[in-house]
């Protein structure tokens, strides 16, 4: 029981991973309050969307301050950073404060980024740490699902009730505390004054995962940007329809997560060629989809590529190198992440200069996605 206890305990660490945008549905209503102050509503959206350009600095501010902080000071320093900062509208509807207060929350989320991943790889080896590496990535599903579905229960009682969902960091603050070993067991990671430095073969690497990692957070996140405008503009279905699709698609995170390592068993390192391909042809199906029912099929099943793709990163990222270098490979292959996933708007939006089709757009996407299958069914990832 104290094994299964510290494992959930470890893997509530990813829950908050994703909680940047789960207080959305709240938008409306914030955006109602502020614009008769003068704060328009592109201001507003930018208090969401400015947390992850604090998670990025925080990325990448972490390899010096690992040498002066132990981690699980740094955990614990992220956990009530999350809490307080992404709580402050509970107290101030000034917008100047909660601004503040998201670039808090996003130092807390770039300080427990990379080491909610790391963990698992310190604690576990072999065939636990590929299911916990698993349950790590259906975890972080669950806690999108649960926080966005928290805010919709506390909107009735005002739009800054919704930002309570932070304060969970502090339950999860409570059973890191009180369940997870602060030392590595059997200190399975030697490190010495020559592991300062990440050796080339790893920052490629690093580089490497991270372009991966990036792509698909990229196509994913304009997949869920671009369904409702396919649903709609091709009158295939309603804006609740294409809401019920994209939540379907982030729940079959769940499900590859849960089979991760049967999948590793069986495939081996083909497994992240042939998830992009079958990624690729999804999206195509996404693209050319001209009913409600093959649109929604390519993209709930592009869920389950998209993060199986992400769990393979993340696992050859935490290969062969050392405990007190993982925090700076990780945080490479992060950036890539973050990278990819504030770049999602940014792209489409340019070739909707060249391309005023919303299916030509994500047909490019296929495209790309279809030469980057087979270039990685070629030339598979090797082990560190």
């Amino acid at each position: 029981m104290k094994r299964l206890i510290e494992k959930m305990s470890i893997l509530s660490l990813s829950v908050m991973l994703v909680s940047t945008f789960a207080v959305s549905p709240a938008l409306p209503a914030m955006i109602a309050f502020f614009e008769p102050l003068g704060i328009s509503g592109a201001q507003v959206e930018f208090l969401i969307t400015v947390t992850s350009l604090a998670i990025m600095v925080s990325l990448l501010v972490n390899p010096y301050l690992e040498g002066y902080l132990p981690e699980p000071v740094m955990i614990s320093l992220g956990l009530v950073l999350i809490a307080c900062g992404g709580s402050l509208p509970l107290v101030t509807t000034s917008y100047v404060l909660i601004f503040l207060g998201r670039l808090i929350l996003g130092t807390g989320l770039g300080f427990i980024n990379a080491r909610a991943i790391n963990i698992i790889s310190s604690h576990y080896d072999g065939q636990e740490r590929l299911q916990m590496l698993g349950f790590r990535g259906a975890a972080e599903v669950l806690g999108s699902a649960s926080l966005t579905a928290l805010v919709g229960l506390f909107l009735p009682l005002g739009w800054t009730a919704s930002f309570a969902i932070y304060l969970v960091a502090f339950l999860i603050l409570g059973l890191y505390l009180a369940f997870v070993p602060k030392t590595q067991p059997g200190q399975r990671h030697q490190d010495s004054d020559a592991d300062v430095h990440l050796p080339k073969s790893q920052w490629r690497q690093a580089i490497f995962l991270g372009l991966i990692a990036g792509f698909v957070i990229h196509i994913n996140t304009m997949l869920t940007l671009k369904i409702p405008l396919l649903v709609e503009g091709l009158g295939l279905g309603t804006a609740a329809q294409s809401s019920r699709i994209i939540s379907a698609m982030m729940l079959m995170g769940i499900l590859a997560g849960f089979s991760f390592s049967f999948l590793v068993q069986r495939l081996g390192r083909q497994l992240l060629g042939l998830s992009v391909l079958l990624f690729a042809g999804l999206v195509l199906l996404v693209s050319l989809g001209s009913s409600l029912l093959v649109l929604g099929t390519g993209a709930i099943l592009s869920g389950f590529c998209y993060s199986t793709v992400l769990t393979i990163v993340f696992n050859q990222a935490s290969e062969g190198v050392s405990a007190r270098l993982l925090n700076k490979k990780m945080t490479v292959v992060l950036v890539g992440c973050n990278l990819g996933g504030a770049s999602s708007s940014i792209l489409p939006a340019f070739l909707e200069q060249i391309f005023p089709n919303t299916q030509t757009i994500v047909l490019i996407y296929a495209v790309l996605c279809l030469l980057a299958g087979v270039y990685l069914l070629a030339r598979p990832l090797k082990h560190s």
